[in-house]
């Protein structure tokens, strides 16, 4: 991608394993309490339909929030619920690293794992280092 075009990726993650098991835990238990309540219950109720709607939202929102955005030479690390994002200069980057599930950057104030698919994991790498040639070229 040169500096002319708008250099804009989205990629989608999960947490890290502890964070993944905590979060997810919280959404299964309102799948769970709507299971609870259809089974108390021998007739349609309304209790039990918003539980089961409450859980698809909760699954969409942590699905689709979780982003890391390539834009303007920065990583823009969304966070489900979160309202301050992490941003990290991609020239700020020590190190970034494909681990066996996802990716793992190293940079000024810290170090962060995030597990992504291997196709998304490639486009990732494959758009940082286009990033990083082309900001060497323009040195």
């Amino acid at each position: 991608m040169s500096d002319t075009q708008s250099s804009k990726s989205r990629f989608y993650y999960q947490p890290t394993f502890l964070a993944s098991i905590s979060s997810w835990s919280w959404t299964l238990l309102i799948l769970v309490m709507g299971v609870i309540f259809w089974l108390e219950v021998t007739h349609f109720n309304w209790i039990t339909a918003l539980f089961f709607i409450l859980f698809i939202v909760v699954l969409l929102v942590q699905g689709l929030t979780r982003t890391i955005l390539i834009q303007d030479h920065q990583l823009i690390i969304n966070r489900t619920l979160q309202k301050n994002w992490l941003v990290i200069n991609i020239s700020d980057l020590r190190s970034l690293q494909a681990t066996k599930t996802g990716i793992k950057f190293i940079y000024n104030s810290g170090s962060r794992r995030f597990y992504l698919t291997k196709k998304q994991r490639q486009q990732l790498f494959q758009t940082i280092g286009e990033i990083n040639k082309n900001h060497e070229v323009n040195k």
